[in-house]
């Protein structure tokens, strides 16, 4: 059955994780990455669904006053931020405006036993983690790649390696980020500490790209993208320093991205 929630129930496994390392924070990503690869290609079709229910008796409103923050809010209700977000599908949480009406999701509604039932999926999406399979070569993947954006390698692939798994490209902020190849995205948003504003492609052959810490996004879900195609600006969200990482992964699974990219 495909699951209405898989967005929410993500962002829900993550927040949990928080408070309990950076390593159960990499697994909670490697889960968006399952969740996309399991529903594909009706991932994207998914995520917008939930995002787009109607609202239900139970759920509350307010009314956005002058130097509020999302965060305010969402302590007031005692509630998350990132779950009043995803429920008003705001982007950015920086860029409220007063006299903004907001959706405040209800506590009952997100205890629901349909919420319940996909809560325990999601466990048992963990539990059992997406087989190993070895990756086609370059040529073999049939698949026309380009650098997502210009600059030096400043950290490599390293699949052994605790944190991100992928390639960091050094830049500067406001720099063109690039699809790396044709295809549809299927997420975009800044849902994920560590990661900061985050858009992921799916490729056909079951590839997907990962471009994260961008300072602005330019793309959203389901919108299908050429090969080269400007999706973001470079940032340094989450970041130390302007940089792009970027990841290739192959049904679910990390591969080194520069055994794809031309070389230059």
């Amino acid at each position: 059955m495909v699951r209405r929630h898989i967005l929410g129930i993500f962002l829900g496994v993550a927040s949990a994780m928080l408070a309990t390392g950076c390593s159960q924070i990499v697994d909670a990503y490697n889960d968006l990455f399952e969740q996309i690869t399991q529903k594909s290609p009706s991932g994207s079709k998914a995520l917008r669904a939930w995002r787009c229910q109607p609202v239900k008796n139970e759920d509350m409103t307010h009314v956005v006053r002058k130097n509020e923050t999302l965060s305010e809010i969402a302590q007031c209700y005692k509630t998350q931020w990132y779950d009043i977000a995803n429920r008003n599908r705001i982007q950015d949480p920086k860029q409220l405006q007063v006299g903004q009406k907001l959706i405040i999701p209800s506590r009952n509604w997100s205890k629901t036993r349909e919420v319940q039932a996909d809560a325990k999926e999601a466990k048992a999406a963990q539990r059992a983690r997406l087989p190993y399979v070895k990756p086609p070569t370059r040529k073999q993947s049939g698949i026309n790649w380009c650098w997502p954006t210009q600059g030096k390698v400043t950290r490599k692939f390293n699949p052994k390696g605790a944190g991100k798994k992928g390639i960091a490209i050094g830049g500067k902020i406001g720099q063109h980020v690039l699809s790396s190849a044709a295809g549809e995205v299927v997420y975009s948003g800044e849902g994920l500490t560590g990661y900061g504003k985050l858009i992921i492609v799916q490729h056909k052959r079951d590839f997907l790209t990962a471009y994260a810490h961008n300072d602005a996004l330019l793309v959203r879900e389901g919108d299908r993208v050429a090969v080269g195609q400007v999706i973001a600006y470079m940032g340094k969200t989450a970041a130390k320093s302007p940089q792009l990482h970027f990841e290739v992964r192959y049904k679910g699974n990390p591969v080194n991205p520069l055994k794809y990219l031309p070389k230059r």
